[in-house]
């Protein structure tokens, strides 16, 4: 039971320190009207310039084809089991 009291206590806290730190720093219920319009007004105008570049095709990729033949020893040749 007291594991309980003391999150419930901690929980409490944690949330009253948030609270206030977030008020503080403007960002609570509270927060003044002028400082959102002074930031909405104080955003910059962006001017962008867009130019269209053309690139040539990457060529197509060469195929490359591997051939291995496996020459046998002349051991083991049947696969099966041996009826020895």
């Amino acid at each position: 039971m007291r594991h309980r009291i003391a999150i419930l206590v901690g929980s409490a806290a944690a949330t009253a320190t948030l609270t206030v730190a977030l008020a503080v720093a403007g960002f609570g219920p509270a927060a003044p009207t002028a400082l959102v319009n002074d930031a909405v007004a104080a955003q910059p105008t962006s001017r962008v310039q867009v130019d269209t570049v053309y690139v040539a095709a990457p060529a197509a990729p060469q195929t490359i084809t591997v051939h291995r033949v496996v020459r046998s020893s002349g051991e083991h040749e049947s696969e099966g089991g041996s009826d020895d």
